[in-house]
C-alpha cells in the first residue's frame, strides 16, 4: 500500500511539475540579444550581448538560448558548433526569481560583410527533462564589417615593370569633354539625380549628366565576375574578395593623395538585394566611410555583364581616370578601353587572375597591374 501511495504522490508531483513548466516556464521572461558594435573592420573583435530576466517568483533550473551567426565569426573552441556556413552558439542560464543575467560573447570578424541576428530560440524545462517550454524570438540587430586595407606595393605588381611603380598617381589633362546635359537613367544611378522635368517630357526616367573638370577625379570599378560567362553565380569568390580589399586600399590611397575618388560595382547590395548605386568622386571627409560601407554590403552576385556595365559608365559620365579591378578583359571591354583611352581617359587595370589578353592594351593611357605576386612569379619562370 505504501508503494501505491508513493506512486500516486510521485505521479501527482510529476504532473504538477509538467503543468507548471508548460504554463509558467517562459512566462514573464525577458530576453534580448544584439551586436554591441555597429561598424567594425576585418580582424577586429566584436561582441554579441545577451540579456535575460526572470520576472516571476518561480526559479528556472535551466534556460537554453540558441542562435546562429556567420561561420566567419571566429570563436575559440567553437568547431563543434559550425553547421555549413553558420556558427550555432548555445548559452545555458540558471535563473533565480527576479534575477537578470547579462553575457557578452566575444568573436573575431574574419571576413567583411553585412551580418544580421534575426531568429533566436529559447528553451526551458524541469530538472528531469520531462517537460519543456520553448519560444522563438525575432530580433533585428546587424553589424557591418569593413574590408581590411592592403599594402598595395606588396600585393600589386606592374605588368611591364618591376621597379616599384606606384598605382595611384595624378594625371593632368586638357579639357577634352565639353557636353553636359541629360541622359537616360541607369541601374547604378541614385534617385536624387533624376531630372523630373525631362522625365515628364520624354516619358522615361532621365538623369542629369555632369561634366568633371578637376584634373584628378578617379573612379574605381569592380567586376564581381570571376570569368567571362558567369551570370549570377560566381565561382572564384576568393578572387573577388581580394578585389574588394584592393578597392578599399585604392580608395584610401587616392584620398590620402587628395584625389577625389568614387566607386561603382556590377554586384548587388546584400541588405536590399538591389543594384549598388554609383558613388561619384569626392574628397569629402566621409567619402572613405561611404565607399567602405558599400564594399562591405557587396553580395558577390552578378547584376549585369561587366562589358555592358563598363560601357554604360564610360558613356554616361566624363571621368578622367578609371581603376578597373577585374579577373579578365574580354573583347568588348578591350574595345571600350581602346576607344576612351584614345580620347585621353586614363585606365589602370588590376588583374585578379593572370590573363595574357589585356597586355596588348598597355599604352601611355593604359597601365596594367597584376594582383597576387605568385602569379607573376609563375610567368617569369
Amino acid at each position: 500500500m505504501e508503494t501505491f501511495w508513493l506512486f500516486i504522490i510521485c505521479s501527482l508531483l510529476f504532473a504538477l511539475n509538467f503543468f507548471v513548466t508548460k504554463k509558467f516556464g517562459l512566462k514573464n521572461v525577458e530576453y534580448e540579444i544584439y551586436f554591441e558594435e555597429n561598424k567594425k573592420t576585418e580582424g577586429d573583435e566584436i561582441h554579441i550581448v545577451e540579456r535575460i530576466y526572470n520576472g516571476k517568483a518561480l526559479p528556472l533550473p535551466w534556460v537554453k538560448s540558441e542562435f546562429e551567426v556567420s561561420a566567419s565569426f571566429f570563436m575559440e573552441n567553437a568547431k563543434n558548433y559550425v553547421v555549413g556556413d553558420k556558427l550555432r552558439y548555445i548559452s545555458i542560464f540558471f535563473l533565480l526569481p527576479y534575477q537578470q543575467i547579462i553575457r557578452r560573447h566575444k568573436f573575431v570578424a574574419t571576413k567583411r560583410g553585412f551580418y544580421k541576428l534575426d531568429k533566436i530560440y529559447l528553451v526551458t524545462g524541469d530538472l528531469f527533462g520531462l517537460s519543456m517550454d520553448d519560444r522563438c524570438y525575432y530580433v533585428n540587430s546587424n553589424i557591418t564589417i569593413y574590408p581590411a586595407f592592403l599594402d598595395l606595393k606588396k600585393h600589386l605588381l606592374p605588368r611591364s615593370s618591376l621597379s616599384g611603380e606606384v598605382v595611384v598617381k595624378r594625371h593632368y589633362y586638357e579639357d577634352i569633354f565639353h557636353f553636359a546635359g541629360i541622359r537616360e537613367y541607369q541601374s547604378f544611378d541614385s534617385f536624387n539625380r533624376i531630372n523630373w522635368n525631362a522625365t515628364a517630357k520624354y516619358n522615361t526616367l532621365m538623369v542629369n549628366k555632369y561634366e568633371y573638370t578637376s584634373s584628378g577625379d578617379a573612379l574605381i570599378l569592380l567586376n564581381v565576375q570571376s570569368s567571362e560567362y558567369e551570370r549570377k553565380e560566381v565561382f572564384n569568390k576568393n578572387a573577388i574578395e581580394l578585389g574588394i580589399k584592393i578597392a578599399a586600399s585604392l580608395t584610401k590611397e587616392c584620398l590620402d593623395n587628395h584625389i577625389p575618388v568614387g566607386f561603382v560595382c556590377n554586384g548587388i547590395d546584400e541588405e536590399t538585394l538591389e543594384p549598388l548605386e554609383i558613388l561619384l568622386p569626392s574628397q569629402d571627409s566621409n567619402q572613405l566611410l561611404k565607399i567602405l560601407e558599400t564594399l562591405a554590403h557587396i553580395k558577390i552576385q552578378v547584376n549585369e555583364y561587366f562589358e555592358a556595365f563598363l560601357y554604360q559608365v564610360l558613356r554616361s559620365y566624363n571621368f578622367r581616370e578609371l581603376f578597373i579591378i577585374t579577373s579578365f578583359v574580354n573583347k568588348e571591354m578591350e574595345n571600350s578601353i581602346l576607344l576612351y583611352s584614345s580620347l585621353g581617359v586614363k585606365f589602370t587595370i588590376i588583374l585578379l587572375e593572370y590573363d595574357e589578353k589585356p597586355f596588348k592594351l598597355e599604352s601611355e593611357n593604359v597601365r596594367i597591374f597584376l594582383a597576387k605576386q605568385h602569379l607573376l612569379e609563375n610567368v617569369r619562370t
